[in-house]
């Protein structure tokens, strides 16, 4: 039975190994060490790889998340394999004890592993936030550049926490979609957009990206644009009474 992992020897980093962990290993560090602090149930951790060092594999001191894309309905790509998909890298975290150059060790070694796992994974996509930059480490690991998009942030003034706008206009969790609202309902949040840098990584010679088209990486920003969100406040209200009544009834 092959062995899946990968080992790597660094001049400054020592041997280090490239290996699957379980999703609940990957979820916690996630949610302990990420910026964003955040996991998605739903899409994340299809597969997660952690980065050890050779002499104690005990010690995970980074993982990459492959999941779901957000919207798998839509078709995004043309391929003659019917079951073919597209991953995605939904998050990644490197220990300060590893440095940066251990990121593009981490998503090479990863691919390969990705793709003897699953046959089927014919691209993975992922995206840069620029709040802390344009993607330099997908460009250093050979990703294809696709464009970017602006996304809607909100912030919590007083806490300082930070949300998607499709938590405010999306009632599948409905608790959050409240929550979110009533802060905004009380002038709590402000608004900011942020580019949103999309990168792939072609797996499979035949695979053939369907929404963009491919483009010279970028130039090197960062930051956030403080953007004015209008809405209508009284059918926001509505909405909300409607759904904390249905929500009472229901129990």
């Amino acid at each position: 039975m092959e062995v899946l992992k990968i080992e790597k020897r660094t001049k400054n980093l020592g041997n280090l190994i490239i290996k699957p962990i379980p999703k609940i290993i990957a979820k916690d560090m996630i949610i302990k060490n990420h910026y964003s602090h955040k996991w998605n149930d739903g899409g994340f951790g299809k597969y997660n790889f952690g980065i050890f060092k050779s002499e104690d594999e005990s010690e995970c001191l980074g993982v990459a998340v492959y999941g779901y894309v957000k919207n798998l309905n839509a078709k995004m790509f043309e391929h003659p394999n019917q079951n073919a998909w597209m991953s995605e890298l939904n998050r990644m975290w490197i220990s300060d004890d590893l440095g940066k150059n251990a990121e593009t060790l981490l998503i090479g070694a990863s691919l390969k592993l990705l793709k003897k796992i699953d046959k089927n994974i014919v691209a993975v996509q992922s995206f840069a936030d620029g709040r802390l930059g344009c993607g330099t480490i997908y460009k250093a690991s050979n990703f294809k550049y696709f464009g970017y998009h602006n996304t809607l942030f909100l912030r919590n003034k007083r806490t300082g926490e930070v949300t998607h706008q499709q938590i405010l206009t999306n009632t599948t969790n409905r608790t959050g979609f409240l929550r979110a609202n009533i802060s905004y309902i009380l002038g709590d949040l402000e608004t900011f957009s942020v580019k949103t840098y999309r990168y792939i990584y072609p797996l499979c010679k035949d695979f053939k990206f369907l929404k963009s088209k491919e483009q010279s990486y970028p130039e090197y920003e960062k930051g956030e644009t403080p953007t004015e969100w209008v809405r209508n406040t009284t059918l926001l209200k509505d909405r909300c009474v409607k759904i904390i009544y249905e929500l009472s009834v229901s129990k």
